[in-house]
């Protein structure tokens, strides 16, 4: 009878420690789970492809270099930030995603404790901790950082199309007189072509405020806030952008005008001209051999107003990405950041080319060829990341082989990248601090839809400069301007 007791002691005993073992082991495998993140960014990255194979292409990449399980939300181009923001807004966030207009819309995101503080993450992540630290400064909110960009800085100029300018007599300089500027491309009008093409994007038009030292919003002016739409020079700004399209050197079709049919016709030879960043050289080349329409591009880094004024439309850091700070995997996020980032392998996926064998394959010749798939997909690769990424590249040793023309023009891109950083323009989108004037973190939207609103209305000719500038007027008031700009100069 002892014997049969110790027996059944012995045997609860065994029983206990197979239950310990067997926890402790669901709690190891619990700790070591994959983790799940939501990934948000535009179709024109991912590969640049809507197919859903090729994206999960792009997805399964990522996944195996980040041990992570990835959601991916790919909306159109066109609809990402109203997605967004109806993401952010129904509290469903994306655990890491990508911000457009990132110098204005940061700040407010970081004001509404959005997103997470980057600081420590970057400087204790090998690869991001090696980037410039000049590419954080223009952002940097007391002191810390929120974003990461995935390129060098945007700027943007005019591009020519040399062979129109050719054939009929045009002759700009890259830094031309506006008097220059608007007398030389009127020798387009009445041609058949666009003379300057111009999408939607009213924001541009700070590229033709600088020249006339105005700056659409309210900034720092000698240390003093001020609204710059409400300045002298703000109207002589808007009274040359109306003469360029009275004269018909500006697309008389700008407000409908979409950034992929502003290129198209340029690349085509239906437009002289358009307005792009500096880095997207390389997509003129490119875009202009696949319509057989090539011609080198003369690029227009700033137009010199009356007063000397100038410069390139510096955007800054204007797309990044950010991760949420409501994220339950921040560790995992910044991991999956660093890789889409610095990656040499996911970095031409995602941004650039896709990948072998799904995207493209090579030739006989080792060029590119894109996919059946691909091709039905609106794939058109990119190689913007062999001048603009931060990635070291040595563009003699790739895997695939460079057009003759991309080999003249890659080294072009990178001269007019250089170029540009004696060019650039100001960049004014973060002086103003959020919090400190409460009235203006809440109507600065409008300000800035309102803003544009009037300044198309007075380019189109629905009103005149005066009218316009009176009905922004009465829109300052309304929402109590005077006394946005007191309180951020008594917070000084």
């Amino acid at each position: 009878m002892l014997n049969t007791k110790r027996l059944l002691l012995a045997f609860a005993t065994l029983l206990f420690c197979l239950a310990a073992v067997t926890a402790a082991g669901q709690k190891d495998s619990s700790a070591a789970a994959t983790p799940t993140l939501k990934l948000a960014t535009a179709d024109n990255t991912y590969g640049l492809s809507t197919d859903p194979e090729l994206q999960g292409a792009i997805t399964a990449l990522i996944e195996a270099k980040t041990q992570t399980k990835i959601e991916a939300i790919i909306p159109p181009l066109a609809s990402y930030t109203d997605k967004l923001a109806t993401l952010v807004n129904s509290g469903d966030v994306p655990d890491l995603f990508v911000v457009a207009q990132a110098m204005t819309r940061i700040p407010t995101m970081v004001a509404r404790e959005q997103i997470l503080d980057l600081t420590d993450y970057i400087k204790n992540s090998p690869s991001l901790s090696k980037l410039d630290p000049s590419l954080f400064k223009d952002l940097q909110i007391d002191g810390k950082t929120y974003f990461v960009p995935y390129n060098y800085p945007k700027s943007k100029a005019l591009f020519l199309r040399k062979d129109l300018m050719e054939q009929y007599g045009v002759n700009l300089s890259s830094t031309p007189t506006a008097e220059e500027f608007r007398t030389e491309m009127a020798k387009f009008v009445g041609k058949g072509i666009i003379p300057f093409n111009f999408p939607k994007w009213v924001d541009n038009f700070q590229f033709f405020y600088n020249s006339f030292g105005a700056w659409g919003g309210v900034y720092q002016k000698d240390g003093v806030f001020i609204d710059g739409f409400q300045t002298e020079e703000m109207k002589q700004a808007l009274t040359y952008l109306r003469q360029l399209y009275t004269d018909g050197i500006l697309n008389q079709e700008f407000i409908t005008t979409e950034n992929s049919g502003m290129r198209e016709k340029t690349y085509t030879g239906q437009a002289a001209s358009s307005i792009d960043y500096v880095t997207n050289y390389i997509n003129y080349v490119q875009n202009t051999t696949a319509a057989n329409k090539y011609t080198d591009m003369h690029l227009i880094y700033k137009i010199v107003g009356p007063n000397g004024y100038g410069g390139s439309l510096n955007e800054a850091t204007q797309t990044a990405f950010v991760v949420s700070s409501k994220t339950k995997n921040p560790e995992a996020a910044v991991r999956v950041l660093e890789t889409i980032v610095t990656d040499p392998e996911v970095y031409p996926a995602f941004f650039g080319i896709g990948l072998e064998g799904k995207h493209y394959t090579l030739d006989a010749d080792r060029k590119i060829v894109p996919t059946a798939k691909a091709s039905n997909s609106g794939y058109k690769y990119t190689l913007n990341y062999l001048s603009d990424s931060f990635l070291d590249i040595d563009i003699n040793n790739l895997s695939f082989a460079l057009s003759s023309a991309l080999q003249q023009g890659l080294p072009k891109q990178i001269e007019h990248i250089k170029a540009m950083q004696g060019n650039l323009g100001p960049n004014h989108a973060a002086d103003v601090p959020v919090g400190v004037s409460v009235t203006y973190d809440r109507v600065a939207p409008s300000i800035k839809s309102t803003r544009e609103s009037i300044a198309t209305k007075i380019i189109v000719g629905t009103v005149s400069v005066d009218q316009g500038m009176a009905e922004y007027q009465n829109f300052w008031r309304s929402i109590n301007g005077p006394r946005i700009l007191e309180e951020l100069n008594a917070a000084r």
